[in-house]
């Protein structure tokens, strides 16, 4: 069974348009979520490690997408009705974005996917200093 898990990450930027970029194109994602992303259609592949040696590749259905809001996104191999969402919002008070994560978790495994967006927050914190 799943377990929703909700997590909410606050950024270091007050431009709307950039963080949209970094959760809704192939170049954005790619920057802290994988290694390469490709979209084709409602398509999105997500490439990890060296696509020419070891590598891990996962193909998600954008389910929906409302720009300057959020993106919904289901692993194609789920056999559930669990998904994945990023959506942004701003703070009217520091004046910053945030990123929501929603995603779901196998039993035992909630601690693991929290510490893989925790680690995945801190990367594009990291290389894009947002």
């Amino acid at each position: 069974m799943s377990r929703k898990i909700e997590l909410e990450y606050e950024l270091k930027t007050r431009s709307g348009s950039a963080v949209w970029t970094l959760i809704s194109t192939p170049v954005g994602l790619k920057k802290w979520l994988a290694d390469d992303v490709f979209f084709e259609e409602n398509v999105a592949t997500f490439v990890w490690g060296d696509p020419l040696r070891e590598h891990e590749t996962h193909t998600a259905i954008v389910m929906e997408m409302v720009k300057n809001s959020h993106i919904r996104l289901c692993w194609d191999d789920s056999d559930d009705d669990s998904y994945w969402e990023i959506r942004m919002f701003h703070s009217e008070i520091a004046g910053n974005y945030h990123l929501g994560i929603t995603d779901f978790a196998e039993d035992g495994e909630a601690e693991d996917l929290v510490r893989i967006w925790n680690q995945n927050i801190d990367r594009l914190h990291r290389i894009t200093g947002v």
